[in-house]
């Protein structure tokens, strides 16, 4: 697990479908996407396999955004304290908000990051502390030196915060056969 003072980032596993589905299948959170709507029940459980295969693959991927709750901090310590503790508790003491990752593209060889949100969570500087989180992993964890972030043209909310990440716009690159792409980079 992965922490900042509001968020903890976890490994997806199955349990984590209905959070993938919730944003997956709204129409407002799939608008930025390549298909430009809500992915089929089908999709979204092949959505969920292909990050859960990613990890298995390449011992890393795309993570659960888990939001603290106020009794996260003495949970844990709790946990921490007692022996034979089991740390699967603290899940109780998370709302999970969405996910992040960096993964490799389909015509593979680069790194790109992925970030959703449910609606409600939006607007509020999870996505950006999640993505620095995970581009943080990324660099302590791994040999790779670049990562990309691909938005639709007039998705301006993503493009926002892979400006906040410190990526810069990109143009001699291809990572996806969709049209209306904006290409950034960021040097680890």
């Amino acid at each position: 697990m992965l922490t900042t003072e509001r968020l903890v980032l976890s490994q997806p596993s199955i349990a984590d479908f209905a959070l993938f589905s919730e944003i997956l299948a709204c129409p407002k959170q799939t608008r930025f996407l390549p298909s430009g709507s809500p992915l089929s029940l089908i999709q979204r459980e092949k959505y969920l396999h292909k990050r859960l295969q990613h990890w298995h693959d390449h011992g890393f991927g795309t993570f659960v955004i888990g939001l603290k709750d106020e009794n996260y901090d003495e949970l844990k310590s709790q946990c921490s304290k007692e022996e034979g503790s089991n740390l699967d508790e603290l899940a109780y003491a998370l709302t999970p908000i969405g996910f992040v990752g960096i993964e490799y593209t389909p015509k593979g060889g680069e790194l790109d990051i992925r970030f959703a949100l449910i609606k409600e969570y939006e607007g509020l500087g999870y996505t950006a502390e999640a993505s620095a989180l995970a581009l943080d992993f990324m660099s302590k964890n791994t040999s790779h030196k670049k990562v990309y972030g691909v938005a639709v043209t007039e998705n301006h909310a993503s493009k926002k915060v892979l400006h906040k990440l410190g990526m810069r716009p990109v143009s001699a690159v291809s990572l996806y056969d969709s049209s209306g792409l904006d290409y950034f980079v960021l040097e680890l």
